[in-house]
């Protein structure tokens, strides 16, 4: 059975306008307004209210969202746009492991190894599993508060690789998925959530010290994404890094 997760995309620009594409080589649907509209090629549809752009079966379509003049990605999935006040929330419906690819893709150093990059699969994944429905009428939104998002990685891309050979593994502890944590750079040492002055959740996270002592960037909390790609150079596996990075869990497949 396919996973699905909802996921807020562009919210930061505030959109009341926005314009939808099949990408190459795909076909997609889109209803509005008691309206259904077949794009293809270089078609392309501006939407200023409630729609909806699926495939033309009704199922995932491969398709270019943007606001105009502001940003474009290209998304997998369904797309459903919702009027929200004055503004346009579009909220994208795709497999959990499109979005844990294209979240890798977005995440940690631009040259971090493999087995790095399949560690943050991981986390990302345990995350996604763990901590649905952050925000009222969809799971997570595509920026820092929840997970930085972008498009899909192609498909030999070190970020999908990391997503399939991970593929359904997640972080447990006390056999419960964790809404595992992860920032940039801890500085030399992690912080537990009670160094953080954070209330607890289902982990309480663990202070560690790190392979590498560079500047703070980030809560330090969970993996360091520096820190982690230092150990996957130093011949460290993606099991071997989350076993530092989050001590007494467990890595399993997801349920």
């Amino acid at each position: 059975m396919v996973a699905l997760v909802t996921i807020s995309v562009f919210g930061l620009f505030h959109p009341t306008e926005l314009e939808v594409s099949p990408a190459r080589g795909n076909v997609v649907v889109v209803t509005s307004n008691g309206r259904t509209q077949t794009l293809e090629g270089h078609d392309s549809a501006r939407l200023r209210s409630a729609a909806t752009v699926t495939g033309r079966d009704g199922g995932d379509a491969r398709f270019i969202l943007s606001v105009p003049g502001k940003i474009q990605r290209e998304f997998h999935g369904k797309l459903e746009i919702r009027p929200r006040n004055s503004e346009l929330l579009a909220i994208v419906t795709m497999d959990r492991e499109t979005a844990v690819a294209s979240i890798v893709a977005s995440e940690g150093p631009p040259d971090a190894p493999l087995e790095a990059r399949k560690a943050q699969a991981v986390v990302a994944r345990s995350f996604l599993i763990a901590a649905p429905g952050r925000h009222v009428g969809f799971d997570f939104c595509d920026t820092t508060h929840c997970q930085f998002l972008r498009e899909p990685p192609p498909a030999a891309s070190p970020a999908q690789r990391a997503s399939e050979e991970t593929l359904g593994l997640a972080l447990t502890y006390q056999g419960r998925a964790i809404a595992a944590l992860y920032s940039a750079d801890c500085g030399g040492r992690t912080r537990s959530l009670e160094d953080a002055g954070w209330s607890a959740e289902n982990y309480p996270y663990f202070g560690v010290e790190c392979p590498v002592k560079g500047r703070v960037s980030g809560h330090r909390i969970g993996l360091c994404q520096v820190g982690s790609a230092e150990m996957a150079r130093r011949g460290a596996g993606f099991r071997e890094i989350l076993a530092h990075y989050f001590p007494a869990t467990v890595i399993e497949a997801a349920k």
